[in-house]
């Protein structure tokens, strides 16, 4: 499994969830002005709403035994963020069905090309909708201290790791998946396992940087492809410090993407 070609497929996946958004995004601006006044979050309310979903899906796979509840929540996060990107192409009764297909099509065709295709729906609509309704600013502050938090979380608390590990014995796999080899993406779901030949970049790597990037739209369309870059050298960056352990154990990805998507936006205002 080479190390060239698992990165290859990471920054492909990483660079299409990131311009599959951003174009939304743009397309929405250009087409429905009135969304560029949609009600702001403030850091307060995404903070609070963060910790109670956190702690809610901790308790729940304290005490929920069954996996159902965890798939339809995943369903649910695949309908609504497929919904947003089909709805912005397609008229409304066809992007729900679109939407819907997409989810059945999880629910049924169990390979990681599958699951990856619904992530990237999925995350690529919820970001742009977030970014549109969270200043620059905010989004700064906010990637800043959750970059703080994943640090605790993954080598302090820990809760991080548990949390995930959780919800893949759950069938709920919260991250794209790359494998070492195209036939690999064309495998079921049901044999990943955490550092057993795959890659795993949780979705929150993948969506903070996107709702970043949408929200510096309002600057420019090359602040927006700065963030995104910078967000690629993170990644390979994290890829790097992964591949070189000697004893593979997770790292906190968000981090060094965060630090570079903001440098990248820093600098796109020095040009």
């Amino acid at each position: 499994m080479g190390k060239g070609t698992i990165l290859t497929f990471e920054l492909l996946i990483f660079a299409i969830v990131q311009f599959l958004g951003l174009f939304v995004a743009k397309f929405l601006y250009e087409t429905r002005p009135e969304l560029t006044q949609l009600p702001q979050i403030s850091l307060i309310q995404f903070v609070v709403v963060f910790i109670i979903a956190t702690s809610v899906l901790l308790l729940a796979l304290k005490y929920l035994k069954k996996n159902i509840g965890f798939k339809i929540f995943f369903m649910l996060l695949i309908f609504i963020g497929s919904n947003i990107i089909f709805n912005t192409f397609l008229p409304e009764v066809y992007a729900l069905l679109a939407a819907a297909g997409i989810v059945l099509a999880w629910l049924f065709f169990k390979f990681i090309w599958m699951h990856n295709l619904a992530i990237i729906l999925a995350i690529a609509g919820v970001s742009v909708q977030l970014g549109m309704s969270i200043s620059v600013p905010t989004v700064i502050i906010l990637i800043t201290f959750l970059s703080i938090y994943d640090v605790i979380a993954v080598y302090g608390t820990r809760h991080m790791i548990t949390l995930f590990k959780s919800l893949v014995d759950k069938g709920v796999i919260l991250s794209i998946i790359v494998p070492g080899t195209i036939k690999g993406f064309f495998t079921k779901t049901s044999t990943v396992k955490p550092g057993h030949g795959i890659l795993l970049l949780g979705t929150g790597d993948l969506a903070f940087p996107l709702i970043f990037a949408v929200s510096v739209l309002k600057y420019s369309l090359m602040s927006s492809v700065f963030v995104i870059g910078g967000a690629l050298i993170g990644v390979v960056i994290v890829f790097n410090l992964l591949t070189s352990q000697t004893q593979r154990r997770a790292l906190p990805a968000l981090p060094p993407i965060a630090v570079f998507s903001i440098l990248g936006f820093l600098i796109s205002l020095l040009i």
